[in-house]
């Protein structure tokens, strides 16, 4: 069975056999349903049409984003630490490619979502590379979705 990502915000939902009613994120305040109505995709149809881009901001600090932009145009950044690296955020596309140039950085070990916005497919990320989620406890509370999930 598919797991749906909803094409407004990025966010990626738990094995079904059909779409979802409507996306939480999308319903919640800060952000919106766009005009034509909620739509979805899945990873393996976004890997064929997007890819993504590095970019060092500064020694240690790389941004990755979607090429072309998805969603909101989130973008996440790959924190190098000698203790771990950390992703701040996330991205919905997540490829082969993408894999091997982070795993050829030292990998992730945990990944830290700042805003809902970012949620993405953070699950998908964390099974790749073994690595820990950390959520705001208010945002593991309001949505139910992502409780079983995280670390804390």
């Amino acid at each position: 069975m598919p797991l749906f990502i909803c094409t407004a915000c990025g966010t990626q939902y738990p094995e079904s056999g059909q779409v979802p009613p409507h996306c939480v994120i999308c319903d919640e305040e800060r952000q919106y349903v766009p005009s034509r109505g909620q739509t979805w995709t899945t990873l393996e149809a976004l890997q064929q049409t997007h890819s993504n881009t590095f970019r060092e901001y500064e020694k240690g600090i790389i941004g990755i984003g979607s090429t072309p932009a998805f969603a909101i145009g989130q973008r996440t950044l790959l924190v190098r630490t000698d203790a771990g690296n950390i992703l701040w955020d996330c991205i919905a596309t997540l490829d082969d490619a993408t894999v091997t140039m982070i795993q050829g950085l030292g990998g992730i070990d945990a990944i830290a979502i700042s805003h809902p916005h970012f949620y993405t497919t953070m699950v998908e990320w964390a099974n790749a590379f073994t690595a820990r989620i950390h959520l705001h406890a208010a945002d593991k509370l309001r949505i139910p979705m992502i409780a079983d999930t995280c670390s804390d």
